[in-house]
């Protein structure tokens, strides 16, 4: 809940959302804060609830957010239980679910810098450099999108 309170601060405070489930992630951000602020949990039945409500399936990985709906998760495409939660480690580009904050973004942008310092070590292998290249250009991609959908300052 914590994740999600500090979510909604971050959202007050300007920061940028992109990607095709943006707007999902402010609704249910917002959502959450009007509806669970300063709630008491008193039994195991409200605890269930609560962890089965959909607004709250927001998971967070190092670099992108998941806005999970379990109809539109490219992660799952078997048709799984839709009470398990996403797998993250095996998110793909192009699915619905996806949403990146400011947050996400400077994390990509690390992970970009680190993986050039790789690609400019002359020491390096050959094929390395340039699975590293083609990492960088797709990094590059996703915070260039991001930056070009930031609404301008008034």
């Amino acid at each position: 809940m914590k994740q999600l309170t500090d979510a909604e601060y971050r959202l007050r405070e300007g920061e940028h959302v992109s990607g095709p489930a943006a707007p999902a992630y402010t609704q249910r951000v917002h959502q959450i804060s009007q509806q669970f602020a300063g709630r008491v949990l008193t039994s195991t039945r409200q605890a269930r609830d609560l962890l089965d409500n959909h607004a709250l399936q927001i998971h967070e990985e190092k670099g992108v957010t998941c806005v999970f709906d379990p109809t539109k998760a490219k992660c799952r495409l078997g048709g799984e239980n839709s009470r398990r939660p996403p797998d993250l480690t095996d998110c793909q580009p192009g699915c619905q679910n996806i949403a990146r904050t400011d947050l996400d973004i400077a994390i990509l942008r690390n992970q970009a810098a680190e993986l050039e310092e790789l690609v400019n070590d002359p020491l390096s292998p050959g094929p390395r450099r340039e699975r590293e290249r083609h990492q960088i250009a797709r990094l590059t991609q996703i915070i260039d999108d991001h930056d070009h959908t930031r609404p301008e300052k008034v």
